[in-house]
Order: structure tokens, then sequence, then C-alpha cells
């Protein structure tokens, strides 16, 4: 088995953290605590209800990154929980099965896959009985995410790899009407579709997506497919990101002074400027979408909000934050988490938001044309992380031929 998988290795972990801080070309050496190993045999399936995958191809996401620079902190929520001395990159991925145990039920061998359940909890762990919330199809929420596998699980792989193994339930069937480049874009635009059902708008709102990322982007289209009367502003620095958005729905891009931008666009006050350019108004936004993340942005949303707005957060940087918390009990804002994707109600259907998005891509509601813009070979994956970070104004979507 060939595959990328990040090494809890102490000393490796604290050279890739200081490289990514202070010296990133030595990110790209044998000193990152991300491996490319093309030793591992393939493993043996666990158990009865498992399954193996040839990949075809995987995106590279938030996540991957954050493993690549090991951004996740000891202060962070995440530490305390106990992890595998390995964790296999690679979500947003399309494969065919190639092997299933004698209990699946679920799949057929050429059948073509993605991974669903990728955090770790009952379903990758193939825990049973599953937590109440796996069992109503919210894996993201899982109670058991700190507790071990049954099985003495092998190396298993992921996305970023030639092949993998899982259980069955971890895995979504991928429709037939898809093309392959499309399959890569259901986790993302599950995480996109998400956070807007999770808030949706209401008509009439005035909302700000902050961010315009594959998420950002994919946010844009989910709220005017939800709620079409409604008018959208964008924060976003790249002109090629601007125009995307503008062809996805969005109505404005905010530009110059953030806090006096949002006043005019929405109605609000004078903009009141105090110390070290502490500025504050009253006013702003119905309804904010964060895709940034971080002590800046935090602190900015919820500021741009009026008097009991909603501030949606999406993008995290798994480690804690220093913000300023009185506009949430100054103005009694709401404050709504987004984590991966979940059971969704939409138009009196209750359904995983994986099958709800391959059917808006498969009845040409949703559209992902234009998302991928780059393909690098799986050998390859230093030179895709590297066009990531630069993150040049033609990048949205890089995905990996596995």
């Amino acid at each position: 088995m060939n595959t990328i998988y990040f090494e809890k290795d102490i000393p490796r972990v604290l050279i890739t953290k200081f490289a990514a801080k202070h010296c990133k070309p030595l990110l790209y050496t044998g000193l990152n605590a991300v491996k490319y190993n093309k030793d591992l045999p393939d493993p043996p399936l666990p158990a009865d209800n498992w399954l193996r995958v040839r990949n075809i191809a995987c995106g590279l996401c938030g996540t991957d990154m954050s493993f690549f620079k090991a951004t996740t902190g000891t202060n962070s929520a995440f530490e305390p929980i106990p992890a595998s001395k390995r964790t296999f990159l690679g979500h947003e991925n399309v494969g065919v099965v190639v092997e299933a145990g004698s209990a699946v039920t679920m799949f057929k061998v050429g059948d073509r896959v993605t991974i669903r359940e990728y955090m770790s909890g009952c379903g990758n762990k193939d825990i049973q009985p599953r937590c109440k919330y796996c069992e109503e199809g919210n894996y993201n929420l899982c109670l058991n995410y700190g507790e071990p596998s049954p099985h003495k699980l092998p190396d298993v792989g992921a996305g970023w790899s030639d092949t993998f193994i899982a259980p069955e339930q971890q895995l979504s069937k991928i429709y037939d009407e898809l093309t392959d480049d499309q399959a890569v874009m259901v986790e993302p635009t599950c995480v996109s579709v998400h956070s807007v059902l999770m808030a949706p708008p209401s008509e009439g709102e005035k909302i700000l997506v902050m961010g315009c990322g594959t998420i950002g982007l994919g946010i844009v289209q989910a709220i005017k497919i939800i709620e079409p009367n409604c008018e959208v502003w964008i924060m976003e620095r790249v002109r090629t990101k601007q125009e995307f958005a503008i062809n996805l729905g969005a109505d404005h891009v905010l530009a110059g002074d953030p806090y006096q931008a949002t006043s005019d666009a929405t109605g609000g006050s004078s903009v009141f400027t105090g110390m070290n350019k502490n500025k504050m108004f009253f006013g702003g936004f119905d309804r904010i979408y964060d895709c940034i993340g971080g002590n800046w942005s935090n602190t900015t949303a919820l500021r741009l909000l009026r008097p009991r707005g909603t501030f949606v957060k999406i993008g995290h940087h798994m480690n804690a934050i220093t913000f300023d918390e009185s506009p949430i009990w100054w103005h009694e804002i709401k404050l709504i988490g987004i984590n991966a994707h979940g059971m969704e109600e939409w138009q009196g259907r209750k359904l995983y938001t994986f099958d709800l998005v391959q059917e808006w891509i498969r009845d040409g509601i949703y559209s992902t044309e234009g998302f991928v813009t780059h393909h690098f070979k799986l050998d390859d994956y230093k030179k895709a992380m590297k066009l990531a970070l630069d993150n040049p104004s033609d990048v949205i979507k890089i995905v990996l031929n596995c």
C-alpha cells in the first residue's frame, strides 16, 4: 500500500511546527511529520463488514494542510483525546470497491464510493453498538471519539493512498451520473450545504460570507439555492475568486474598510474608532458565515453582525485563539458551530448530506464546474501542498490522482 499519513512523532511534530512558522522550505523535506510510505503491506480486512477500495482521486483540503503544518495546539480540545500513532490523510475521495467482506450488504465489487465518516468515531473504528449520534446519522458528534476500536486495526490508509480499507458504514456510494471530478467535490460540497442548512437564511436577509475558498464558494451557491431572495456579500481579496463567487450568486464584494463598508451596506451607524484603531458601529449583517477562522476573523465577524444576528463558524485552525467576546453578550449574538455534515431536513425529507448533495449535482441544481483547478500525481503531493500554501489566484481545489 502506498499511503500518506501524519505520524505522532513529537520531535518531528515540533520541527514541522517550527518550519511552518520560520523556515517553510523545511516542510518539504523528510523532517516533516507527514510521511509518504510505499512499503506498507496491503492490510487484511479486520472483519466481514469491511471493504477494500482502490482510489481514483482525492482532493486536498484545509485539514490535510493543517497536518502538513502540524497546527494542532496543545491548548486545543483535540489534544487530550487519545489518538492513533498515524492519521491517514485524504477524505475528499472517489474510489472503486475491489474487495468486500462476506457481511457487506450496502456495496459490491465495482461500486464507486467515497469516504463519508472520516473523523475518528463509531463508524471508522467499527464500534458496536454505535453511540446515539452515530446511530441517528450525525457521526460528527460521536461520543466514542477517544475510544479504541474492538479490532486490532492495521494501517488502514485513506484517500491519499492507492488503496485503503474501511467498514461499510464509513462509506457512501457515488451516483452513476456523477463524473470523478464531481465525485471528489461531494464531501466539501456537503460541508458547504450543511453549513447553510444548519443556519438557513430567511427571505430578505443581508448576509456576509467571509473567505471564498472551496467551502465559502459552495456556501454562496447553497445560500442562493436555499433562499434565493436574500442579498449576499463576500469578503475575499483575490479577484478571480470574487468573480467566481459573483457567478455563483453573490451580489456584492465587501470592499475597503470592513466596518464602514458593512455600515454602508446595511444602513448602520457611524463607525467609532478608539485606541489602537479599535472600531465598532451599530447595525450590521443579519447572518455571517465565517470560512476563515482565527483571532481577527472571529473578532471582526462578531462586530459586523446586527444585534441578535447569527454567526456561523466554519473555519477553524485546531488550536485555541483569542478574540473579543463582548458582542456575543452585548448584542445577544447567536453562535452556531459547523462540523462536517450530517442528517438534513429538506423539503419534508430527512436524508444524509451526501445523498442530498449528489441529487443536487446530478439534477443540475448545484454546479461543481470550475472548482477543480489542478491535478497532481500522488507521488507529487509535496508539490500540491506547496501550491496550496503559496495560494496563487488560480487555485481553488487541488486533486491528487491516486
